[in-house]
């Protein structure tokens, strides 16, 4: 009798000796709801913070509208709200009075404060005084921006200050379209609002905007075949070049692109095109910046550990409830007033450990729970944030997306936590553009290159990719340019052509198509990549796309885009239930680099070799007729058209094997170049 395939890590026998860790993770997270909803009636209620702290417009007992603005800060002797109308000095009207639980609270009168007035707070610390200090002025008032501001400015003529404003707009924007249906087979198009300005447009320092990215680049996402949209860089942060993983204000979308109106726009113009809007957060570390962030927000290390991590940038202490409230709160926040429908956290194995995984390469499982020093190396308290965030998430919003980029392999990611798991939808096939790194390099063996495109845990759900922004910022090289260098600014015309060239765009093609063919659940790209962009991403000199590239048809660009496009719209949404079925391997040569595998109806065929054709290659699949689809050799893609799927495709019909259920089909393969077929019966 076969062994059951394990359905998640409790029922892993490879996981057996780590099952304590397991146990403990699920009994903690149970726990720990039971508490939640017996005190505060529901883990929605729980994670409320962003309803009870920060300026919101209230009615007293006389019926009187209000502003009541409070704040948690316990290491405050006193806190003060400064605005531009008061020219941000201290008024005896604007100080918070204590209450208890460390929370300060202000109200002032409706006429007080409007929308987009400037807003600071002075923060009165215990923390920062010396014990010898004498007079308030060895102590000076910290100065801060606070912590739930939803919209936050720089100034323009010193760029080192950032002010918060108002938001409170006399008609709120009403969102006209509902969300997207649940993502099956996500097809992530992953971008960044700023930079994703065409470069026919981008002058100096300048940044794209929220409405040029809805009016020009969502369509473009939606006609290109995918289903849903990864921002980068929308929660506020002081420093550009950090592409947004440095935050300061959790609870604003970054005003350089524009307003929070304008955010919420994107948001439903996506909806309407049936995109799914995934948001990028940092919830294992903050910016280091002191008067535009949180870190010693109240002059004590507030929310974060006394370690700051391989960055250089403190980390949340999830051990304290308020930290674990203040982000669950972000989460709920989101979702409900700006309708994301997911999150991608960034970091987790950063969240996951003690040591923040740095120097270690995770080559055996037991690096998931144990450090090198032979100890429990995990973070408990942020294993169990992570439960309860993925647990409010789809409380909140059913269809929502959660996903993982985790770099350790930690088992169990996208099972729920009674299974032992954390409660993501999906993590990242990180190895993935690690490998493709190193066969651009140096050729790879077949038998390595299907294990890295198939290797997860049959219960983990995985998103694959090329490569995504870690490949492609700040210099980096991305795959098309590691393959062709610089003969993408000279040799990329329809009418010439070089063995440099030709042979990286057909090693480039395959790259693409066999990771997206051979995806657990799901696909990623990063914007640009599906032309073959030339050029890296930086917050200057190339913080743009030149997707106008794309559009000339005298260019290979265009023919990479018709390429990409085929793959994800007459191959994946035209067949998205063969997608749904894992892949089944079928052949494989090492010495004519040969690889090939079924996936439901579907039949991929690859070869590899630079120089040799395969004129008769036959293998063993699945009895029926094959119907060619679709061939990555055809001049439409920047092929040569040795393999052209013509109007009348080609069928091929499999012959019996004497002993066998399969049958043989009989293909021919150029060099360096796919097929796609399809099975009828």
């Amino acid at each position: 009798m076969s062994q059951l395939i394990p359905q998640n890590p409790l029922e892993d026998p490879a996981l057996e000796a780590y099952h304590d860790f397991l146990l403990r993770r699920s009994r903690r997270f149970t726990e720990e709801l039971d508490r939640i909803i017996a005190h505060y009636g529901s883990l929605r209620a729980y994670a409320n913070l962003h309803k009870d702290l920060g300026i919101h417009r209230v009615t007293n007992a006389a019926g009187q509208t209000r502003w009541r603005v409070r704040e948690y800060l316990p290491c405050a002797e006193a806190v003060w709200l400064t605005t531009n109308r008061l020219n941000f000095q201290r008024h005896a009207d604007y100080r918070f009075t204590r209450l208890e639980n460390d929370i300060f609270e202000l109200t002032l009168p409706e006429e007080a404060l409007s929308h987009g007035v400037y807003l600071e707070l002075r923060v009165l610390s215990r923390a920062a005084r010396p014990e010898s200090a004498g007079p308030e002025s060895a102590n000076p008032p910290l100065r801060r921006v606070p912590a739930f501001a939803q919209w936050v400015e720089q100034d323009p003529i010193v760029p080192a200050q950032w002010c918060a404003r108002l938001w409170a707009p006399d008609t709120p924007y009403r969102f006209r379209h509902r969300r997207p249906r649940a993502l099956v087979f996500p097809r992530i198009y992953e971008a960044h609002v700023g930079m994703a300005q065409p470069a026919l447009t981008h002058k100096g320092e300048s940044v794209g905007s929220y409405a040029d990215f809805t009016g020009m680049i969502l369509p473009r996402i939606k006609a290109d075949g995918y289903t849903a949209v990864q921002l980068m860089g929308i929660l506020e942060h002081p420093l550009y070049r950090s592409f947004g993983y440095q935050v300061s204000s959790y609870f604003a979308p970054s005003s350089r692109y524009g307003t929070p109106d304008q955010f919420r726009e994107l948001v439903d113009t996506a909806h309407g095109l049936g995109l799914a809007v995934i948001l990028d957060i940092t919830h294992g570390h903050a910016c280091p910046n002191t008067e535009q962030g949180l870190a010693r927000y109240d002059g004590s290390t507030y929310f974060f550990s006394e370690k700051y991590n391989q960055w250089g940038t403190p980390s949340f202490d999830y051990s304290q409830e308020m930290t674990r409230r203040f982000l669950l709160s972000n989460c709920r926040y989101w979702l409900e007033e700006y309708r994301v429908d997911g999150f991608r956290f960034d970091a987790v194995g950063n969240m996951l450990y003690r040591d923040h995984g740095v120097d270690d390469d995770f080559s055996h499982v037991g690096r998931c729970f144990y450090g090198k020093d032979g100890l429990p190396r995990g973070d408990e308290p942020g294993e169990l944030y992570l439960c309860l965030a993925n647990a409010l998430i789809h409380e909140l919003a059913p269809h929502s997306t959660s996903i993982a980029e985790e770099f350790s392999g930690m088992p169990g990611l996208t099972c729920p936590p009674a299974q032992g798991g954390l409660g993501f939808d999906y993590r990242f096939a990180m190895g993935i553009p690690d490998y493709w790194g190193k066969c651009i390099e140096a050729p790879r063996d077949m038998g390595s290159l299907w294990h890295e495109m198939t290797n997860h845990r049959p219960y983990d759900r995985t998103i694959s990719y090329v490569e995504c922004h870690d490949q492609c910022i700040n210099g980096d090289d991305a795959m098309i340019w590691r393959l062709l260098g610089d003969d993408m600014y000279a040799s990329m015309s329809v009418f010439t052509d070089t063995w440099k060239v030709s042979r990286g765009l057909a090693f480039y093609r395959l790259m693409r198509l066999i990771t997206l063919a051979t995806a657990d659940a799901g696909y990623l790209n990063f914007m640009g990549n599906e032309f073959g962009h030339p050029e890296w991403l930086d917050a200057e000199a190339y913080a743009h796309r030149q997707w106008h590239l794309a559009e000339r048809a005298d260019l290979k660009y265009a023919q990479l885009a018709a390429w990409d496009k085929a793959q994800l719209r007459d191959l994946v949404a035209a067949h998205l239930e063969d997608f749904q079925q894992a892949p089944l391997f079928r052949f494989i040569h090492e010495e004519k680099r040969l690889l090939a595998f079924e996936r439901g109806r579907l039949l991929f065929a690859f070869n590899f070799h630079e120089l040799d054709a395969q004129q008769d290659l036959a293998f063993a699949v699945t009895p029926g007729k094959y119907v060619e689809m679709l061939s990555s050799d055809e001049t439409r893609f920047a092929g040569h058209g040795n393999l052209v799927v013509a109007p009348r495709p080609v069928e091929h019909f499999t012959r019996v094997l004497p002993q066998r259920q399969e049958q043989d089909v009989t293909l021919y393969l150029p060099p360096l170049v796919a097929l796609v077929l399809r099975r009828e019966d």
